[in-house]
């Protein structure tokens, strides 16, 4: 039996390959050149998830334009996944639009640390740990968020979006974010930078309030990514 991998921020995105209601797809060649929105949704027919992917479906003209993949993973069969996406698109008004993994033995659940190490192979749907997962992966498929939720409470999708354009602001600036920024807010410079390295690197100047406690306005993303 293989060992479960539990996937941290850092890790790279492990390879996979999996059936989806859209054909199947190999993770790395599909997610190649972009972020990656991947959400994971521990069952179907569940309310919290009709909701989630509903939302999802209308946010994600807000993934495309931030050059972000949207991908979802469900426990079940491609047929019974198929049934729960007519009830999400019905209740939802929504005609989901991308691709969700049917992980019916819970192999890429396993991969991922979704499933509990003592679960049996081709037994996983009965071994679901009791929350969602999140993950967003960088253009160089690197893991830069994780997130775990529960599975009573859906989670709140506009958070994503904020911090997928947190981290392409902080992948491309020295710059760090406080608490509950958002996009245009003046954002923190690096501790790290020395103030004389900082009078070159943000021309706007910058606010000291503390040495490790700069604030500058927030610089624009720089790569194209």
């Amino acid at each position: 039996m293989p060992a479960t991998v539990g996937i941290r921020v850092g890790s790279k995105m492990p390879k996979m390959i999996g059936t989806t209601q859209m054909g199947s797809i190999k993770l790395h060649d599909y997610i190649d050149g972009a972020w990656t929105l991947l959400l994971t949704f521990p069952q179907d027919f569940h309310p919290v998830w009709a909701t989630e992917l509903g939302m999802l479906t209308k946010l994600k003209p807000q993934f495309d334009a931030r050059n972000c993949r949207v991908l979802g993973l469900s426990i079940g069969s491609l047929k019974q996944q198929a049934r729960f996406l007519d009830d999400v698109n019905e209740t939802q008004d929504v005609q989901v639009n991308f691709p969700i993994f049917a992980d019916e033995a819970g192999d890429l659940s396993r991969t991922l640390g979704l499933v509990a190490p003592s679960a049996p192979m081709n037994g996983s749907e009965h071994f679901r740990l009791p929350y969602s997962a999140a993950f967003i992966v960088d253009i160089d498929m690197v893991v830069q968020f994780v997130f775990h939720y529960p599975v009573t409470i859906g989670r709140n999708l506009y958070e994503f979006i904020r911090v997928l354009d947190g981290l392409q602001l902080t992948a491309y600036n020295p710059v760090v974010l406080p608490t509950n920024w958002k996009v245009n807010d003046d954002v923190f410079i690096e501790p790290d930078i020395t103030s004389d390295a900082a009078k070159a690197l943000f021309p706007h100047g910058f606010h000291e309030i503390k040495p490790y406690i700069r604030v500058t306005p927030s610089p624009n993303i720089t790569d194209d990514s």
